[in-house]
């Protein structure tokens, strides 16, 4: 009898080629990576520290080093006001009404709070003030519902305590709010990047994931930064949302490359048996799909993983010769620089500190990580006892830091050179590392990556899968103790 997961990679669209990672994840050997795709509804990967319970001010310690011998660093503040929730959504959010007399003052209150918490993070690493930000990024929720006078606060602020000298300043929002005004403000205050998602480019799709904005909007937003001087546009697409199939996500495509968008992210979401089995808002509420029972919404359902393969390999055939992706699901256009932040962090010449002002931010350097408080209440209540809204901290030990690198390198899709990684470890190979070593033996042996010269490349396949083998491989449990 077979389990969901090898019905759910059977669901094909028999118009499209059978996907090549069809065939990997239908053998029962490596069932451990058909089990995590088929539960992982986001597609995203994570390098966690492997010390528990690591005290604040070691944390804090490492940060500061770790800061002071980094070329640049990434810094965001994190905006959760949302109009509505997203169905899809599992992120912090406070909800509310713009327009409603009460918004005035939590826009306020968030503001205040984030530069309360940015000044608890400026006494604590000292070396931040100086440090130089090599890209600032506001991200929500959506941040463009906040009225022009808080957002000029928040920026008055960042600017003044902070070293922006070589900073690119990037800014998230969503259709409804990015109008050509709030355009116009931003790209007056310094920014000249800016990202929305469109998930897809057919509004019956988008209706169905709770969003409330049309293709068209979205498309005004583009055009309208664009006259705006801001031509660093980048869209969130979807593939494996409610009532899609393999043809809407290659209108999608179609769409970004009539558009000529200079960047896109496209992100695998495998909702179904998320829903089924897990909550969808910081693992304690229940999302409004599952609320409402809406699995299944006017005779719409969620595509399988055979079809969410072939709609990633769409996506990838009609890329290809204009774009470049990385990291993975990152695309850029071939003559364009890939989204930077990204490269400071995972980058393996770079793999640069970042630190997150807000609900829910997530804050490391390669000796150590913390994780913000994501209810919004504890959160100022933490603040306002004068301690930092931070709910967890690991630290990162010398082997796992070699093998959170390497992860990190391999999630770029950039092929990790073993030079480059011993420049980074006092000339220490990769292949001395006993989890690194073991793990790609294995790999190697399913085809999922190619070593020549001390460099690791992803087959299509490993690269297809990196986020699975990032997040199942690499462990002391495959990889046996030393």
């Amino acid at each position: 009898m077979e389990n969901d997961a090898i019905a759910s990679l059977k669901d094909l669209d028999p118009a499209y080629p059978v996907p090549a990672v069809y065939h990997f994840l239908l053998q029962p050997e490596n069932q451990e990576f058909l089990d995590y795709v088929h539960k992982d509804p986001f597609g995203c990967h994570v390098f966690p520290g492997d010390i528990e319970n690591y005290p604040l001010e070691s944390f804090f310690s490492d940060m500061e080093q770790g800061i002071r011998e980094a070329k640049q660093i990434h810094l965001w503040a994190y905006i959760p006001t949302c109009r509505y929730r997203c169905h899809f959504c599992q992120f912090p959010t406070v909800i509310l009404n713009p327009e409603s007399a009460s918004a005035e003052g939590i826009f306020r209150d968030l503001v205040d709070y984030n530069i309360k918490e940015a000044r608890m993070w400026l006494e604590k690493v000292p070396s931040l003030a100086k440090a130089e930000i090599g890209e600032f990024n506001i991200f929500g929720g959506t941040p463009s519902l906040l009225p022009e006078p808080e957002l000029r606060r928040l920026m008055d602020f960042y600017y003044t305590h902070f070293n922006f000298s070589a900073a690119t300043l990037r800014f998230e929002g969503e259709p409804g709010t990015l109008n050509r005004e709030y355009l116009g403000i931003l790209k007056e205050l310094g920014f000249s990047k800016i990202s929305f998602g469109t998930q897809s480019f057919n509004d019956a799709i988008i209706a169905s994931s709770g969003r409330q904005h049309t293709a068209d909007e979205c498309e005004e937003t583009i055009r309208c930064a664009r006259e705006q001087g801001i031509d660093w546009v980048s869209v969130d697409l979807i593939y494996g949302m409610l009532g899609q199939t393999v043809d809407d996500v290659k209108y999608d495509i179609e769409r970004i490359l009539a558009l000529d968008l200079s960047h896109v992210v496209c992100t695998k979401l495998h909702m179904e048996e998320f829903m089924k089995t897990r909550t969808g808002v910081s693992g304690e509420r229940e999302s409004l799909w599952q609320k409402k029972g809406l699995i299944r919404t006017n005779g719409m359902t969620f595509p399988g993983l055979g079809k969410q393969y072939q709609m990633r390999e769409l996506v990838e055939k009609y890329l290809k010769g204009n774009y470049r992706e990385h990291p993975t699901m990152y695309f850029h256009q071939n003559h364009r620089e890939a989204e930077k932040w990204k490269g400071l962090i995972t980058d393996l010449d770079k793999q640069y500190p970042e630190v997150a002002i807000g609900l829910g931010g997530s804050s490391k350097c390669t000796r150590a990580e913390a994780i913000n408080i994501t209810h919004y209440k504890q959160y100022k209540q933490y603040l306002d006892e004068g301690r930092l809204p931070i709910e967890k901290s690991h630290g990162i030990s010398p082997g796992q830091r070699e093998v959170n690198a390497f992860k990190m390198a391999l999630s770029t899709l950039i092929p990790v050179d073993d030079s480059v990684f011993s420049k980074r470890f006092s000339g220490k190979s990769f292949l001395k590392n006993h989890i690194i070593k073991t793990t790609l033996e294995k790999l190697q042996e399913k085809k999922l990556v190619v070593i020549e010269q001390g460099v690791v490349t992803l087959t299509p396949v490993g690269t297809t899968l990196v986020e699975a083998i990032i997040n199942t491989q690499f462990t002391l449990t495959d990889a046996g103790q030393e």
